[in-house]
């Protein structure tokens, strides 16, 4: 069965509309199944900028709408042509002119959006007609969204397979920590499956870590299958918008599903150096954002993709 994990940005009544309601942290959840397909919806809390970055790391489609065409819109823009997501749907009010919007995307991965009007039976119909590709024939790598214990289960996190495909008694590790897990068992939409395929939003019954040890943004692989560090050297692409200059400071780093602190240790033409607050664990292919959470518009610093030092 297909599965299609989509963001919505800025229409905090879309979620509801495409599916039925599921978790809530900063992170609203909503999921459909249809005979062919499960879709899960992730929509960030509005403001709350960590969760907007985290989500880019695990859609394959992205719904943003242009209805109003805010500082907080644009942001979005840039964070979704950081992660070159090129597939998705942009919003736009009934009859309008809609050469701002095309000016605005025309450098950018959302050029290949599609823009209509609100329209729930469109949207469905080009979320349907979307098929990602997978490659599913590594080992597999599950990224935690959330962990909590569950009465006569045990622990039991909630996720995304990152890559591969992951199988019931798989013995994995939970990665940055290095413990071994188990997984006892694999539901996706409330079923019980012996496996699931890179793409499937999944619960998991793990044995051997407890709740609170699965963060968020933990992994859940074989140790050689990712990297652990709380130091970052990054080849760097500024954010030709921001407007400061790159400072030593507090800021922010998102990798996956993980947002920490991090300061600048160092800084060549086309390299950056972070320390972070703490370790995290990611995969040599995963985008990072550099965040100014404390700027007044423009938060996102730039771009990066790690770069191995030994």
């Amino acid at each position: 069965m297909k599965n299609l994990t989509v963001g919505i940005f800025h229409d905090g009544e879309l979620g509801k509309d495409l599916g039925k309601k599921g978790s809530e942290t900063d992170i609203i959840m909503f999921n459909r199944k249809t005979d062919d397909c499960i879709f899960t919806f992730m929509q960030p809390v509005e403001g709350k900028l960590s969760a907007k970055s985290q989500i880019m790391s695990c859609i394959d489609f992205a719904i943003i709408s242009f209805t109003e065409l805010t500082h907080e819109v644009g942001e979005t823009v840039i964070m979704i042509d950081s992660f070159g997501i090129s597939k998705g749907i942009i919003l736009s009010l009934p009859y309008a002119d809609t050469s701002q919007i095309e000016k605005i995307i025309k450098d950018t991965s959302l050029k290949s959006f599609v823009i209509i009007e609100r329209d729930i039976t469109k949207i469905f119909e080009l979320l349907q007609k979307v098929d990602p590709k997978r490659v599913i024939d590594t080992s597999p790598v599950a990224v935690i969204d959330q962990a909590f214990s569950v009465k006569g289960v045990g622990e039991v996190l909630l996720g995304f397979v990152k890559k591969g495909t992951l199988k019931k008694h798989d013995k994995l590790s939970l990665m940055p920590t290095n413990k071994e897990v188990i997984v006892r068992s694999i539901q996706m939409q409330d079923k019980n499956f012996d496996e699931a395929e890179t793409g499937s939003r999944v619960g998991l019954a793990i044995k051997g870590a407890a709740a609170e040890e699965m963060k968020r943004g933990f992994f859940i692989c074989a140790p050689e299958d990712c990297e652990v560090s709380a130091k970052l050297t990054l080849s760097f692409e500024k954010n030709k918008f921001y407007p400061g200059e790159l400072k030593e400071g507090l800021l922010h780093v998102t990798a996956g599903m993980q947002t920490v602190p991090a300061k600048i240790a160092d800084m060549k033409e086309n390299t950056i150096t972070l320390e972070l607050e703490k370790q995290i664990v990611y995969t040599n292919d995963d985008t990072f954002l550099l965040l100014d959470l404390n700027a007044k518009k423009l938060h996102v610093i730039g771009k990066g993709k790690a770069i191995k030092t030994s």
